[in-house]
């Protein structure tokens, strides 16, 4: 008989709660995702529990008695939450919600999937934890959990709250399991009912399934159910896109091999192979690796300080996401541009010139629609408008100058790095398996050395400055304006560059910049 024991960070706060609980006339319950995931082995730090009182009253309460920040979470529902900040932990983030039945059981019914559905008793699992028999289990959730498998609580359970048919993925993605046959269906019969959810609530779960490490697959799952392009419409129109020889995929298909291969990247600067977290009965176990990869399992990617990359990619963004899911996001739609700017030549060549720009453009309606905000927007549009000039500034092999690296960097500064990753992927996407691994390696070492001099530059951009606006005013005796913006970034590339190395020669540099005596070497 297995036996599961709550964690002894959490103990002394919840042994208060189930003394408090009683004193009030109410009983609690854990229950969703806290109870399934310690049956998984991975306790979390999120806990749900469902009281058959007033469920806000009692949280307010309890805030007050242990020192925990309460948050009003809906009065509707009567649910509230309390935070607690614990060392060395992440903070500990208790929900109390009250049953939306009669009883436990019947509020379990109620639930999204069974995996969901399961509880136990706060009293009993604190006191000294629980067994299998002290589980609460009315929909044989137990079973689908050792399966690896999401199936709905009942069958409205998806129509009730359809913001659930991207949750049934979402989970599936995170956790690597199954949808089952008639989830499947029901999903596919109600993808339209996802138009009905609010913005910001299908903006959460689609970041959240981008968060898993092997998200690729699922992408392709909401696409074949017709939910992706209901999320993002302006995808549906790539779907038939066809594309020059130089892509062995129509545009849609490129952007959902661009995020497998983004993720095999991801994988790649953390030192590890994707491991295979697929389920088998959702989609073929190789979508997990872009088609390059397939084809040549021996495909590497070494680039120094592959630190710097991780810990970029770690830095969080919109709602505590990290920034690699929002490079996802970029590879999802870098082409996305591509339809509208579409031309047949007479000679059947195929062409999309402007397609950057006008991508740039459709991300900021979608950035707008979803609710992403204005930092996340201008990072994708940033990528998504300047997604070419890597392979720009790649075809002019030996002519390639600092000066092209350092305007490089200064166009698509703070994103350069991204920038170049994502060209990476692009290739990789767009060959598939006609790739040249000879000219994969050049790329590989070709952006190694563009992101040295991308580091150097914002060093540089980070040192003490030579000179300021203010130094420039003074010295020349000018007023402000647009000249003086002029002129620092003359001086910031000339100082990249080695051409000024003292105060004295930047502000010569400067003068010649006001004067109209330098207006060569701002080219813009």
């Amino acid at each position: 008989m297995t036996a599961w024991v709550i964690p002894a960070v959490h103990t002394p706060l919840l042994e208060q709660l189930a003394a408090l609980l009683p004193e009030r006339g109410a009983h609690g319950w854990f229950v969703g995702g806290y109870v399934r995931d310690l049956l998984r082995g991975v306790p979390g730090s999120d806990l749900d529990i469902v009281v058959d009182g007033p469920a806000i009253t009692l949280a307010r309460e309890f805030a007050d008695q242990t020192g925990g920040a309460f948050v009003l979470l809906d009065e509707t529902t009567d649910a509230a939450r309390i935070v607690f900040p614990v060392a060395a932990e992440q903070p500990l983030v208790l929900d109390l919600v009250r049953l939306r039945a009669p009883t436990i059981t019947e509020d379990l019914q109620l639930r999204d999937f069974t995996i969901n559905a399961l509880a136990v008793s706060l009293k009993r699992a604190t006191a000294s934890g629980f067994t299998d028999e002290q589980l609460i289990d009315v929909t044989n959730a137990r079973a689908d959990l050792v399966a690896g498998r999401i199936r709905m609580c009942g069958p409205t359970a998806l129509s009730d709250d359809p913001l659930r048919l991207l949750r049934a993925v979402r989970f599936a993605a995170q956790l690597g399991f199954a949808i089952d046959g008639a989830t499947d269906a029901a999903i596919r019969r109600y993808a339209a009912l996802i138009d009905e959810v609010a913005r910001e609530r299908v903006r959460d779960e689609l970041l959240k399934l981008l968060a898993a490490a092997q998200a690729a697959p699922y992408l392709r799952y909401l696409d074949d159910v017709r939910l992706l392009t209901r999320i993002i419409p302006e995808l549906e129109a790539a779907r038939d896109c066809a594309q020059p020889s130089q892509h062995f995929l129509p545009v849609l298909d490129h952007l959902l091999e661009t995020v497998a291969a983004a993720e095999w990247l991801l994988a790649r600067l953390g030192g590890e192979r994707p491991e295979n977290n697929v389920a088998e009965t959702l989609t073929d176990q190789d979508l997990r690796l872009p088609m390059a990869a397939r084809r040549y399992p021996q495909l590497t990617a070494e680039l120094e300080d592959p630190s710097l990359l991780r810990e970029r990619m770690a830095q969080t963004m919109l709602g505590g996401q990290p920034r690699s899911v929002f490079f996802k996001v970029a590879a999802l739609l870098h082409d996305v541009g591509k339809p509208q700017t579409k031309q047949v030549r007479p000679d059947g060549r195929i062409t999309f010139y402007g397609h950057p720009e006008v991508g740039a453009e459709l991300v900021a309606q979608i950035g707008q629609r979803l609710h992403v905000g204005r930092e996340a927007t201008g990072y994708l549009q940033l990528i998504v408008r300047e997604h070419m000039r890597p392979g720009q500034l790649r075809s002019l092999g030996p002519n390639l100058t600092r000066r092209a690296i350092y305007r490089f960097w200064r166009d698509t500064d703070p994103a350069a790095p991204d920038v170049l990753l994502h060209a990476m992927c692009d290739h990789l996407a767009a060959r598939g398996p006609l790739l040249s691994l000879e000219d994969w390696e050049q790329h590989v070492a070709w952006t190694g050395t563009v992101l040295r001099e991308s580091w150097r530059a914002t060093e540089t951009q980070r040192s003490t400055r030579l000179i300021t606006g203010t130094d420039i005013m003074r010295e020349l005796q000018i007023a402000p304006g647009p000249l003086i913006g002029r002129a620092l970034a003359a001086v910031a590339e000339a100082q990249f560059l080695g051409e000024v190395q003292t105060r004295a020669e930047a502000l010569a540099l400067a003068a010649n910049i006001v004067r109209g005596d330098a207006s060569s070497l701002i080219e813009e």
